[in-house]
């Protein structure tokens, strides 16, 4: 009878499986290099996980779910988007600090790396990307945005703190974060105001037709 896979085995080459992609990416990450700082064999690595593409796909799992959790679940159901922005830069920014600025995020590298390459990688990174755009739009919505385009809105945010990571990582220099999340916020203030205007500018547009008296 096959010997079954170790939960604690399985959660440790996850755990080094991810330390390594995150650092140097997937293509540039081994499965011996794995093993050995799992102080393991290959063999032993390929009986919990069948090959180097399903490890890597259950690290971006793992890092989806954690991210999820972590920074955009909890960002989206806070009542004020402007707190909800300064928060997530703010807590990029001090972890990018704490570990010099190095490894970016791990989804956006691995998009970048790997969507031309591989379908599996591609919709994973998409499919979390989708769902950060959605539940930040909804937020939008439901907190005094509705007639803005907060899907437009949400993608911009997106694009400015993936872009800001790279950036913080590519300079060593964490206040890129800091920087960026202000300009993210002034942009939410200018949509907001913008669509206010739009809105207040259909309300004053519409003039009650005036009535004629009738003549007795």
């Amino acid at each position: 009878m096959p010997r079954k896979p170790n939960p604690a085995i399985r959660r440790r080459i996850l755990d080094e499986a991810e330390h390594l992609i995150h650092l140097r990416g997937f293509n540039r990450t081994s499965l011996e290099e794995i093993a050995r700082r799992c102080g393991m064999s290959k063999a032993n690595v390929l009986h919990h996980f069948v090959s180097k593409e399903e490890l890597g796909l259950a690290v971006l799992d793992a890092k989806i779910a954690d991210y999820r959790q972590k920074r955009v679940d909890g960002c989206c159901r806070m009542r004020d988007p402007e707190a909800a922005l300064d928060r997530l830069f703010a807590d990029a920014a001090g972890f990018q600090r704490r570990n010099g600025c190095r490894a970016g995020c791990l989804v956006g590298n691995i998009a970048l790396e790997m969507s031309d390459l591989s379908e599996a990688f591609r919709k994973r990174t998409s499919e979390f990307f989708s769902h950060w755009e959605r539940e930040f739009a909804r937020s939008l919505r439901d907190n005094g945005g509705g007639s803005m385009d907060a899907r437009a809105v949400s993608e911009a945010v997106i694009a400015l703190y993936e872009g800001a990571v790279m950036l913080a990582r590519s300079r060593r220099d964490a206040g890129v974060l800091l920087r960026v999340g202000r300009v993210a916020r002034g942009l939410l203030a200018e949509a907001k105001t913008a669509a206010a205007g739009r809105l207040n500018g259909l309300h004053g547009g519409f003039k009650q037709p005036k009535t004629e008296k009738r003549r007795s």
